[in-house]
């Protein structure tokens, strides 16, 4: 029985140290952006912490004999359901995340896209304000990446 409970312990424990060790590597690699991207390296490292963290849960839960099985189905099933239902969140979001990352536009910039023009006052990950004569259009990141995007340098 104290085997059981000292490998359980040694998986989360190595879970926990593996997902410190990607989060020291990816604020090295956050050094390497500007400040802009520091909201989508934050979100990635808090994401990759939580999901390896209740990866070591579970896999310790199993060491330790629980039939974890329904478990990880059911989760499944879950993040199957959420991820569908929020397929238009999440494509804003990617899409956002690699907006900051590449930096196709900038602030300032006279861009149209889908239909609306207008100065971009405003970028994050779910998406760009263009403030056009007295009238804001929030554009989602998405239809960045989906359409033809014209930046008026004049």
């Amino acid at each position: 029985m104290n085997e059981k409970i000292i490998a359980a312990i040694l998986v989360f424990v190595g879970c926990f140290v593996l997902s410190l060790v990607f989060h020291l590597a990816l604020k090295k690699v956050e050094r390497r952006f500007d400040g802009h991207a520091a909201e989508s390296f934050r979100l990635i490292s808090n994401s990759q912490k939580a999901i390896l963290i209740f990866i070591g849960t579970i896999l310790a839960l199993s060491k330790l004999d629980f039939d974890v099985t329904g478990l990880v189905a059911g989760l499944g099933l879950t993040g199957f359901a959420l991820g569908f239902a929020l397929k238009d969140a999440i494509s804003n979001l990617v899409a956002g995340i690699m907006i900051v990352l590449y930096r196709p536009i900038k602030l300032g910039d006279n861009i149209e896209v889908a239909s609306c023009k207008g100065v971009v006052v405003d970028l994050n990950l779910r998406y760009i304000t263009l403030q056009t004569d007295g009238c804001r259009h929030l554009v989602p990141n998405s239809l960045m990446l989906s359409n033809k995007v014209t930046i008026n340098n004049s």
